[in-house]
């Protein structure tokens, strides 16, 4: 019994460290955003991936644990349990505001890149020398590249 505790309690610090890293790479996304930089946008993606399937794995031992655990009660109910439980709450909480943030900063990012398209496709077509038979720039790319 004591060992699975242990392995219950070894697991929800694991989760706890890699929703910390996930809060830290969110951080690096929104750097990345504010930068422009679709690599590192693209790498901070890859990674949260990466620390998500590893939450998922660890989610999964947890609740394999938890069948075979007699007293779950027991665990519950202990100041650890409560300790990790109230950190990852908080944690969580930290997440859900940061990805707020990213998908505002995104799609102010994007408004920002289209309307600069806008002006530069607006300005091409009225700036062109021969307006008979030149036809006019769309902001809709084609299907086909």
């Amino acid at each position: 019994m004591a060992v699975m505790e242990h392995m219950f309690f070894e697991i929800a610090s694991k989760e706890l460290n890699i929703l910390k890293d996930f809060q830290k790479t969110l951080k690096e996304e929104r750097d990345s955003i504010i930068a422009f930089s679709i690599e590192g946008i693209v790498r901070t993606n890859n990674k949260k991936e990466e620390l998500l399937k590893k939450l998922e794995f660890l989610e999964a031992e947890k609740k394999r644990l938890m069948e075979d655990m007699p007293d779950r009660e027991k665990i519950f109910n202990d100041d650890r349990w409560k300790f990790v439980t109230d950190e990852i709450k908080t944690v969580l909480k930290d997440i859900n505001t940061a990805l707020g943030k990213n998908i505002n900063l995104i799609s102010f990012s994007v408004d920002y890149v289209r309307n600069s398209i806008e002006t530069i496709i607006n300005f091409v077509n009225k700036t062109s020398y021969s307006r008979k038979s030149n036809p006019k720039l769309s902001i809709f790319p084609a299907r086909e590249i």
